[in-house]
């Protein structure tokens, strides 16, 4: 049952990028301005129990004038949804490492991902990118701010502790080369979910850059959910969390039982 599911797949992402080129000839020929059209092989990604993640081809076309002496630049940011999250230092205690000084960070985007044609600098300036929101380092500066610490370089410590464990987790990546530019015009990503991707909104945001100067700019949005018994435990635990830990308390006492009384019978 499998190949004819990777057919269906294919026929799919076929589809799209040919009505894509169509839309774009037609686009270009009505009118010449800057900007990018773009698409995605889903903009709805189910979380079921076997899930063990998924990738999403993001692709489009490039508007505008090329030309050979200053072609354009294309950068990928995908963001997630929001949460306030606890951030903890580690300190030596009576030779003992502990973690201490919570602070919280009041607003982390539970993925971040940013891909890129060439490396970020070599797009636009730092300035401009961190206006944007582009890159690890403005992302440090987004945290920054977000935590109450009137220190601004421990709160900079605080934020860079975040980025790295969110990037060993694989919530956060970044590619310097993960936008394929086809052509002249045309371009791919692939948007590698890890079976640890949380669910909620995103927002894929697709810049267009020449000369280190922004162009364009279109944003699409992806929604990733769970569905199934999953969705169902889900809502329960989140909606009424006193009943959730009442049941769950049950149900490991009744599991204690039932094991014991099988032993007992061995």
């Amino acid at each position: 049952m499998r190949a004819p599911f990777l057919i269906s797949s294919w026929l799919i992402h076929s589809f799209k990028l040919f009505v894509l080129c169509i839309s774009f000839f037609v686009s270009f020929t009505a009118q010449a301005a800057d900007g990018v059209i773009t698409d995605l092989t889903a903009d709805k990604v189910p979380i079921e129990w076997n899930f063990t993640g998924a990738n999403i081809f993001l692709f489009g076309a490039i508007e505008g004038e090329i030309r050979p002496d200053n072609k354009p630049d294309v950068i990928v940011v995908v963001r997630g949804p929001k949460k306030g999250l606890i951030a903890r230092k580690k300190e030596r205690v009576a030779g003992i490492w502990v973690n201490k000084n919570p602070n919280k960070v009041s607003s982390v985007p539970l993925y971040y991902s940013v891909a890129s044609s060439r490396p970020l600098l070599d797009i636009a300036p730092a300035s401009l990118l961190d206006n944007l929101g582009i890159g690890f380092g403005s992302l440090v500066g987004e945290l920054s701010r977000n935590i109450d610490i009137d220190d601004s370089n421990v709160a900079e410590q605080y934020s860079e502790a975040v980025v790295r464990i969110m990037e060993k987790q694989g919530l956060y990546k970044s590619g310097a080369s993960g936008v394929k530019i086809v052509g002249d015009r045309l371009f791919q990503v692939n948007i590698n979910l890890e079976a640890n991707v949380p669910s909620g909104e995103f927002i894929a945001d697709v810049y267009l850059f020449r000369g280190g100067k922004l162009l364009g700019r279109r944003s699409t949005p992806i929604t990733i959910h769970k569905s199934g018994f999953e969705r169902i435990i889900y809502n329960f635990a989140y909606d009424y969390p006193f009943f959730y830990g009442v049941f769950a308390v049950i149900l490991a006492v009744i599991a204690g039982l039932t094991a014991t009384a099988f032993f007992k019978q061995d």
